[in-house]
């Protein structure tokens, strides 16, 4: 055997033994593989975003965005979004939907004032409301049984399942006297009249006293009673 063929030989047994090893390694999965994820898109954080602001960082990040639904939540302004499906930092295919739920605008409260406990409920249960009264106070402007305030006010957003609190008249209550003493007759009927009381007029004779002065007053003037009740006014003729 000349050198040339010892040469052409030992080339043919190192290549052959080269494509073994080859085949070998790729079998055995040890040659790295191309990238999965060399397509997939970053997850942008959307939650605290406006809707249109939300859409234009999906569009960015070539993901496709679905408004899943819309909550009302106290604090929020209206079309933020306040969760998202894929957490912020994830990679997944591009155009994969990505789910958001959108704040929504809060219910109106309704104007209660002026209605009694029983009609303010169901007035309030229609925006989804409920009803507590705080206290129950004398007020000599609305008659017993009306509301006469509510917190939080009408057409002010509440959250459903939220308490609007009111105060319900006990009527007008016990208010003072008012001093009529000193007074006319005619002056003193008109001022106890203004005050809601009833002025009852009893006349007597005082020689030492002016016409038409009112001498003496029952109950006396501070002293509280209801309105409507009678004051004694006792006037010298």
């Amino acid at each position: 055997m000349n050198a040339s063929s010892v040469i052409l030989i030992a080339f043919f047994t190192a290549l052959v033994t080269t494509i073994g090893t080859v085949f070998v390694i790729k079998q055995g999965g040890m040659l790295s593989q191309p990238a999965a994820t060399a397509e997939d898109q970053v997850v942008p954080d959307l939650v605290g975003l406006p809707e249109t602001a939300a859409r234009a960082n999906a569009s960015d990040a070539k993901l496709t965005l679905m408004v899943l639904g819309r909550e009302s939540v106290s604090g929020k302004k209206a079309g933020v979004v306040l969760r998202q499906s894929i957490p912020p930092g994830q990679r997944v295919p591009a155009k994969q939907p990505l789910g958001v739920v959108l704040a929504d605008e809060l219910p109106k409260v309704a104007k209660v004032v002026g209605l009694t406990a029983a009609e303010a409920t169901a007035r309030l249960l229609e925006a989804g409301h409920k009803l507590a009264i705080a206290a129950t106070v004398a007020d000599p402007a609305a008659p017993e049984g009306k509301i006469i305030d509510q917190d939080p006010g009408a057409d002010e957003g509440l959250e459903k399942g939220s308490t609007v609190t009111v105060r319900v008249s006990a009527g007008p209550g016990d208010v003072e006297v008012p001093r009529v003493t000193g007074m006319t007759a005619q002056q003193a009927k008109a001022a106890l009249e203004k005050a809601g009381f009833k002025p009852v007029v009893q006349w007597t004779n005082g020689a030492e006293s002016q016409g038409l002065i009112v001498l003496r007053q029952t109950p006396a003037a501070g002293q509280k009673a209801k309105k409507g009740a009678d004051v004694e006014i006792v006037a010298n003729q």
